[in-house]
């Protein structure tokens, strides 16, 4: 019996099948397969039963999961309590949202690359739905995206706020140096799905002046956004750092909103019921690297759990 073959019991326990272990452990199925049928043959009892392509634990094994646990566990602070950055390996996934990744991804790498050389990181980019969905299934093992989100099962720290703008071509706003909900609203707009919180945050800020914007299309990514409002066919709400360099050289205008569009605040997030103490650690790691200006407000407030605030990204 060794560390992997409880690793890779655990992870299909948790993900359901085989394949998403494998993809969890960065490996093979072949190989999920042969660690499974190891550690049943050496405890001499049927871990899981096949139901088509998912898998159910056995009675057993819902009882020996108690311990795979407990000792998957240890065997992380065992490693993290040793001090040595070789000794952290295997796969993180890291979720993020694209306006966060554009800011911060660059900076994230070379700081695990710097602290854990052995340790491989994937990055999933993507909407706030997704990211959230991914991470409590187990998918993802650390998100950092747009709030407040209302999700009992994963602890948050908040990590800052990004300024929002209206952005359109120079042609699209006549040369308006401020606009209000009334200006956009006879304009084309093009926003991140409803899913996303910057289309609520769009939404929240027509409603205060009980306006509904009729012409409104739906992009799944910020810079294809952009691309068709550089081409003067719409105006976009954003982030304002994502958008600095085109509003500066002129491509883009960026009038100011009456009323101010405030904020779009972000979290970093990991799962209440992890169990590895090294994603406590890389998470930190993670906030502090992508600490937005805002967030030495945030930073006061009391937070709770493992690694931050439990259930919920509060406002």
């Amino acid at each position: 019996m060794n560390i992997r073959q409880l690793e890779t019991f655990y992870w299909i326990a948790q993900l359901g099948t085989f394949s998403a272990a494998a993809e969890r452990l960065n490996t093979s199925q072949a190989s999920v397969s042969a660690r499974i049928r190891e550690l049943e043959e050496e405890l001499d009892v049927a871990l899981f039963d096949r139901i088509g392509r998912h898998v159910q634990l056995t009675v057993k094994a819902r009882e020996l999961l108690v311990h795979a646990e407990k000792v998957v566990t240890e065997a992380s602070r065992l490693r993290l309590a040793a001090g040595k950055p070789d000794m952290v390996e295997g796969v993180i996934k890291i979720g993020l949202g694209e306006a966060i990744a554009t800011r911060s991804l660059v900076a994230i790498i070379n700081e695990l690359k710097g602290r854990y050389p052995q340790m491989e990181v994937e990055f999933d980019i993507g909407l706030n739905a997704d990211l959230v969905r991914k991470l409590t299934r187990g998918a993802i093992d650390i998100g950092l995206f747009g709030g407040p989100v209302d999700a009992p099962e994963l602890t948050f720290v908040p990590i800052g706020a990004m300024p929002l703008t209206w952005v359109g071509a120079p042609s699209l706003f006549a040369g308006h140096a401020t606009v209000n909900q009334a200006d956009i609203a006879a304009l084309p707009i093009m926003s991140l799905p409803r899913e996303a919180r910057l289309y609520t945050l769009l939404q929240e800020w027509f409603a205060e002046a009980a306006i509904v914007p009729k012409r409104v299309s739906y992009c799944n990514n910020l810079t294809t956004m952009l691309h068709v409002a550089r081409a003067g066919v719409c105006a976009c709400m954003v982030p304002v750092s994502f958008v600095g360099a085109d509003v500066e050289a002129g491509i883009l205008q960026a009038p100011a909103a009456v009323p101010p569009l405030g904020s779009l605040k972000f979290f970093v997030a990991t799962r209440l019921e992890s169990v590895d103490p090294a994603i406590g650690e890389i998470a930190s790691i993670v906030a502090g690297v992508t600490r937005l200006p805002e967030s030495a407000q945030q930073a006061a407030q009391p937070v709770r759990g493992p690694f931050g605030q439990k259930g919920r990204a509060s406002r």
